[in-house]
């Protein structure tokens, strides 16, 4: 029987990765994980009291050995935190098995939508993400199988991936 792909989800903090891979899951019969709530999971609590109680290198740890594990799966539809691809090696566990498709949403649109209080690393401020960004966003893009540029509504950013994909899996 052949094993099935998995399809990960990069890209900045709001740029829609768990709402487009919720979707994405029902469209393409794959299951959903969400790596930061597999993290609360592990830890038993949440992303914000991780970084209080035990800094962003527990997370890091944390993630990284998401990373591993998910990266083992087969079949599913993986959505990342923003900062995954900051370790090479959360990458290459990831892209074990998969297509990495990079949500490349601009820094204008995610700050319309942003919630604040569930970004830790923002400490409140959304003028972090523009260094955050320049950073990061030559990572997504090396790690990256697929770019599709999200600056639509959420029905359309969830079609131009699964059309991204249609002819990947």
């Amino acid at each position: 029987m052949e094993q099935k792909k998995n399809v990960v989800l990069i890209g900045m903090t709001g740029a829609g990765k768990t709402t487009v891979g919720i979707s994405l899951s029902y469209r393409l019969k794959m299951p959903f994980v969400d790596m930061d709530s597999w993290i609360e999971k592990k830890a038993g609590k949440s992303i914000p009291q991780i970084f209080a109680d035990e800094g962003e290198e527990a997370f890091r740890a944390l993630e990284t050995e998401a990373a591993r594990k998910l990266g083992e799966e087969n079949g599913m539809i993986i959505s990342t935190g923003g900062g995954v691809v900051m370790r090479p090696e959360n990458m290459e566990h990831l892209k074990k098995n998969a297509i990495v498709v990079y949500l490349n949403r601009s820094i204008e649109d995610i700050v319309k939508t942003l919630r604040m209080e569930k970004r830790p690393m923002l400490a409140g401020k959304t003028d972090t993400l523009y260094p955050m960004y320049e950073k990061r966003h030559p990572l997504y893009l090396s790690y990256a199988d697929i770019e599709v540029v999200n600056h639509s509504d959420f029905k359309e950013g969830v079609e131009n991936v699964y059309r991204a994909l249609a002819d990947k899996l």
